[in-house]
């Protein structure tokens, strides 16, 4: 019955058969309730203008028969208090650990600078005693490294033979 009440919608039935499937449409509310539904699908594939449905009324009543919810304002003074005390507390920590840096910084040793010594005519240089034994033992330490790492020891206290000045 179903094609039939898609036929009459379209025009395709025959006068007896249309009065005959609208007899069926008036006794049945199936075919009622599928009469408004091929409707609407036919006004949607249209693109029909009076399927735009208006639903403010409905959600605005809605709305007011909602229960409203009361809760505290927040306070702006103490969000804002509380930032300006962590960024102070991020200030202090990084000087302290800049403070912390700096003091774990080795002390140079006086033995150990670069001295400019101005050398005389002949290419000998004076150094003290004090200043041999802490270059030699400076010169030492760094020898046993070279060696443990597998380089070749070289005596950097005799000259090079053979280097023009």
């Amino acid at each position: 019955m179903k094609q039939n009440l898609s036929s009459l919608m379209d025009g395709e039935l025959d006068d007896a058969a249309s009065t005959q499937c609208i007899r069926a449409l008036d006794a049945d509310p199936e075919l009622k309730a599928a009469w408004n539904e091929y409707h609407l699908i036919g006004d949607a594939i249209r693109g029909s203008a009076l399927l735009s449905v208006d639903v403010r009324t409905e959600v605005g009543q809605a709305l007011q028969q909602e229960p409203t919810v009361l809760a505290p304002k927040p306070k702006r003074g103490s969000a804002s208090g509380l930032m300006r005390y962590a960024m102070a507390a991020s200030f202090a920590l990084a000087g302290v650990v800049g403070w912390a840096v700096w003091q774990s910084q080795p002390e140079p040793v006086p033995g150990l600078m670069a001295q400019a010594v101005s050398t005389p005519q002949g290419g000998a240089v004076q150094v003290s005693a004090e200043q041999a034994s802490t270059r030699n033992s400076y010169l030492q330490a760094h020898r046993d490294m070279m060696a443990a790492e597998g380089l070749e020891r070289v005596n950097l206290a005799e000259p090079v033979s053979g280097v023009a000045r």
